[in-house]
């Protein structure tokens, strides 16, 4: 089995992660939980306050979970 590198492993949590965070957002939307008119104002894609605080949290957490996956290569080589 490949051997990931952090970066690979980084990049394939980050995807996980997204997608995590959308099915969860759709069904918090599909509950009428959320002010969608006051989300829209700062929620708009790439550069705009609230996806980039989202995106940075969930590279965050890539980050941070990165060792533990890559432990999981390193013990089933041994």
């Amino acid at each position: 089995m490949k051997n990931p590198t952090t970066q690979e492993i980084e990049a394939l949590l980050m995807n996980i992660l997204s997608d995590g965070f959308n099915r969860s957002f759709g069904a918090l939307r599909a509950t009428n939980c959320i002010d969608e008119q006051k989300l829209a104002e700062k929620y708009k894609g790439a550069g705009s306050e609230y996806y980039d605080l989202v995106t940075a949290q969930i590279e965050l957490t890539a980050k941070y979970a990165a060792p533990a996956v890559r432990a999981l290569f390193l013990d089933q080589e041994c």
